[in-house]
């Protein structure tokens, strides 16, 4: 009964070992079908891969071609752009020059103005007086006529007289009768005769004074109307005068006003055009300043344009630390730089596959190597808290550092747990006593946990330091280029003055309108003053004149009535003795005989004093006209238009002078303009085709960028493609299943991992499969497996369990003792691999110092000499004193009188002396 309940546990053992070994086979089978698979995915998928990156590595050819092309036809639209603003200077030059002519020409074209309308008025008046004057010629011609002829006839008519006197028609009785009685008529009246005669002479002289002040007063009061009449005239040209200068004066003060507008406006342009261009002048003197120490070598440059490349290509490029971070304080910059060393220029990328394609890119540019930091991987030393409590003006250079939380541990990464304080003294206690720390100072003094002590930084390493101002130089310069486009909105300067000076040539050409008006007010106003004197002089005289011949006119009439009573009288005496000879005569009194006998005589005593009237008056006006001097008024018109016509002759040549030089400096600036035309119709012919090449290499970085993309989704499937492989070895692994191998995997040291047999899968599964017949499959494998594991677990027998657990806890007893004398070797390896290396740290120092210390001595002694007596300077810097080997030795040399400069700049020479330096403190 034993036996067979042995033997059934024994059968039932059995078949449990059996289908493990099945379920293992078959998962075996799965394992390794999974795997072809996979390897099949990535062959196809790396296939793709590799296509993409010709594809991309095609692209970015054409990319360096298009922007090879772009830069080209920039340098050549960078010769024309230089060449219009060569032209456009001489055009600003020639238009200032031709903008300080225009005032001049308006005021020799208001003066041109005001000399011909003086020309054309003194012309006018010179016609007038000339006709006065030949008019005034005929007037005395005709009054020396008029004078000839009545003083010719004044002497017929005294010739008349003479030869009729004394012819009475008498007997000689009736003659000495009459005779008698006249000389008795005589003798009685003789008296009152005498009288009469005195009376009459009188009355006739009184007679002639009246005519004569009645002609004075016709003469005065005619003058007088003439006045009147020039008065009239002056006044409405002087109203003319006025109501001219008043608008012109209105128009002035409008012209002053808008000037003082213009000139506010323009003062306030120019105000804020100084005021801009005052900060955009402190602006470069700031980049000036900060540019001042920069010295970017072509490698530098190169690096530059490659990182600026790098971000466009590539997504997980974040940029240069110098651009990522910056210090809070800029007292902090040098000791930062110092911290950083070569970091400071290191690449922030954001995974390994991103670095990777980086470098193969700068090693196809043929470009310098660049440090890169990826941040998914680099392992960082954590912050140690204590450090940011020590006291003093220590700190944690990672704590005055600002930048972006995403890049924390790149900048941990390139500054550890260093420490900066302000001054040596400090920083040694901190490097040198108790535990020590690596210490900047300020200054850049670094101090390291070994004992050394480097500075002497002020050269390079302050260039170096002044990167970190590059962010401050973008700003500057976006500052600069909104303060130009300022500035250009407001204007050219040279236009407001244009305006303005126009402007100012109007008041001042209205200013000399009312000033020549002014002058000709002050003559009219003169005119009319002299004008009034005289006819208030004229009113004077006729004032004196009048009451003078109303007194004469009195006179007159009362003597005529004395003198008719004295004829009365005597013409009574008369006929009292002449009546009986009357009366034998035949008629009524002896007067009626002589009255028809004197009537002739009386007749031609009138017509003699009409005749001797006429003739004074004609003398008077003779008189007159020749004491009126017209002639001296044309004389002094004909000089004056002579002088205007010599000042015109003269404004007009300057006129012509300036003009010839406007035309000539016009022509200049239309020719430079139709060049600056041309220019520019080049320089947009480049703008077009260095923008048709930067759309195709906008176009060419847009496929780059997607080239990218698919690459990184490529890699990415490779790389969880890699990682279900591992999922699956190392399941394996876990399970103890085998799968077979083409060799020895511990032969294999490929770095694409283990190489599976699949030549045992059965020939089915080898075929290549869609996705949804993989799927099939799948199902199927899983449905097998968990028939078999769920068959194993219904199994459930009794395998001693207790005997298993015991061998397990001897094979687990036999794999620690194996274990501990491992680690013993490796223990024994480590010490004497740190001991050898302790020794070559040791030797390598010792020779390093030895070198470093006289190394500064024979540079000096090379270098030395009667000028210089002091030498040169040279000395050797670690790259990285904690662990010198992995990187290199800064080997830096200043020849006397010059500044710090890397070793590849120096001279053939100074390179020569530097090495030789090198080579005797190696030999020494």
């Amino acid at each position: 009964m034993e036996r067979k309940q042995k033997k059934e546990q024994k059968e039932e053992a059995e078949k449990h070992f059996r289908l493990q070994d099945e379920l293992k086979s078959l998962k075996k089978e799965h394992y390794l079908w999974q795997l072809l698979n996979i390897e099949k995915d990535i062959d196809k998928i790396t296939e793709e891969l590799n296509s993409e990156k010709r594809n991309r590595e095609d692209v970015m050819r054409e990319l360096e071609h298009f922007e090879t092309e772009a830069a080209k036809k920039k340098k050549e639209q960078a010769k024309y752009l230089k060449e219009i603003a060569h032209c456009e200077k001489k055009i600003s030059e020639r238009s200032i020059r031709l903008d300080k002519s225009q005032p001049e020409l308006l005021k020799l074209n208001e003066e041109m103005s005001r000399i011909n309308s003086k020309i054309k008025s003194s012309r006018k008046e010179l016609e007038r007086k000339k006709e006065e004057r030949r008019k005034h010629t005929n007037d005395i011609k005709e009054l020396q006529k008029g004078i000839q002829d009545l003083t010719a006839k004044l002497e017929d008519l005294n010739e008349k007289s003479r030869d009729g006197t004394g012819k009475l028609p008498l007997l000689d009785s009736q003659l000495t009768e009459y005779f008698q009685i006249k000389e008795d008529a005589g003798m009685k009246t003789a008296k009152l005769r005498d009288e009469k005669e005195v009376l009459d002479r009188q009355q006739h002289a009184d007679i002639e004074a009246q005519k004569n002040l009645e002609e004075n007063l016709q003469q005065l009061s005619n003058r007088e109307h003439e006045l009147e009449a020039q008065e009239d005239q002056m006044r409405a040209r002087l109203k003319k005068i006025l109501d001219t200068s008043a608008k012109q004066k209105d128009e002035l003060a409008d012209l002053k006003k808008e000037l003082r507008e213009m000139q506010d406006r323009h003062q306030n342009a120019r105000s804020k055009h100084e005021n801009l261009k005052s900060k955009i002048g402190e602006i470069e003197n700031q980049l000036r300043e900060l540019k001042a120490d920069r010295y970017e070598n072509e490698r530098d440059a190169r690096l530059s344009q490659a990182v600026e490349t790098l971000k466009r290509l590539f997504q997980g490029v974040h940029g240069r630390m110098t651009d990522l971070c910056r210090p809070t304080q800029k007292k902090y910059n040098l000791a930062i730089t110092v911290a950083m060393g070569r970091f400071m220029d290191a690449v922030v990328v954001e995974d390994e596959n991103t670095g990777k394609e980086c470098i193969k890119y700068l090693k196809e540019q043929r470009l310098p190597p660049q440090t890169f930091i990826p941040l998914q991987s680099v392992r960082v030393k954590p912050v140690i808290e204590r450090l940011r409590t020590l006291g003093g003006t220590a700190k944690l250079i990672f704590d005055v550092i600002q930048f972006d939380p995403a890049l924390e541990k790149a900048v941990l990464f390139a500054v550890g747990n260093a420490l900066v304080c302000d001054d040596l003294e400090e920083a040694k206690v901190l490097s040198w006593t108790g535990e020590r720390f690596k210490v900047v100072t300020v200054d850049g003094i670094l101090l390291t946990k070994s004992g050394t002590m480097t500075g002497g930084t002020s050269g390079g390493m302050e260039a170096r330091s002044n990167k970190w101002d590059d962010k401050k130089i973008e700003g500057l310069k976006r500052k600069k280029e909104q303060f130009e486009s300022e500035l250009e909105e407001l204007g050219s300067i040279r236009e407001m003055q244009l305006k303005e000076s126009e402007t100012s040539g109007r008041i001042s050409g209205l200013e000399k309108k009312i000033q020549y008006a002014n002058i000709e007010k002050k003559s009219i106003e003169d005119k009319l003053k002299n004008l009034k004197q005289e006819k208030q002089n004229i009113k004077k005289e006729i004032g004196l004149i009048t009451p003078e011949f109303r007194k004469l006119k009195d006179l007159i009439d009362k003597r005529s009535t004395d003198i008719r009573k004295l004829e009365k009288r005597i013409n009574e005496i008369v006929d009292r003795l002449f009546k009986n000879f009357s009366q034998s005569v035949g008629v009524a009194n002896i007067r009626e005989y002589e009255e028809n006998q004197l009537k002739a005589a009386q007749n031609m005593a009138e017509e003699r004093l009409s005749l001797s009237n006429q003739l004074a008056k004609l003398k008077y006006q003779l008189e007159y006209e020749h004491k009126r001097d017209v002639e001296s008024r044309i004389k002094k018109l004909e000089s004056s238009l002579s002088s205007l016509e010599n000042d015109l002759k003269l404004v007009q040549k300057k006129e012509a002078e300036v003009k010839v030089a406007t035309e000539k400096a016009s022509d200049e600036i239309n020719r430079w303009k139709e060049e600056v035309k041309e220019w520019k119709l080049k320089s947009e012919e480049c703008e077009k085709e260095i923008q048709e090449w930067k759309k195709q290499a906008s176009a060419a970085t847009t496929s780059i960028s997607k080239l990218n993309r698919q690459l990184n989704s490529k890699e990415t499937q490779i790389t969880q493609l890699d990682e279900r492989k591992q999922e699956i070895t190392e399941k394996c692994d876990l399970e103890r299943i085998e799968l077979p191998l083409i060799s020895d995997p511990m032969e294999t040291e490929s770095s694409t991992g283990k190489e599976f047999d699949f030549s045992q899968l059965n020939r089915s599964l080898l075929q290549d499969r869609r996705p949804s017949d993989r799927e099939k499959l799948e199902a199927e494998f899983k449905q097998k497996i968990d028939a078999l594991v769920s068959e194993i677990e219904r199994t459930a027998p009794n395998l001693k369990a207790l005997d298993q657990y015991k061998t397990l806890q001897e094979k687990e007893r036999d794999v620690t003792e194996e274990f501990e004398a491992a680690r013993k070797e490796e223990k024994r390896v480590a010490d004497e691999y740190n001991s050898v290396k302790q020794r070559r740290y040791e030797l390598f120092m010792e020779a390093f110092n030895h070198i470093s210390s006289n190394i500064d001595r024979i540079y000096k002694q090379l270098t030395k000499s009667g000028t210089h007596p002091l030498g040169g300077t040279a000395y050797l810097n670690l790259e990285n004193e904690d662990d010198p080997f992995l990187h290199g030795i800064k080997y830096t040399a200043m020849p006397p009188t010059k500044r710090f400069r890397d070793m590849e700049q120096l001279s053939g020479g100074e390179k020569t002396v530097a090495a030789l330096a090198l080579l005797f403190s190696i030999h020494r």
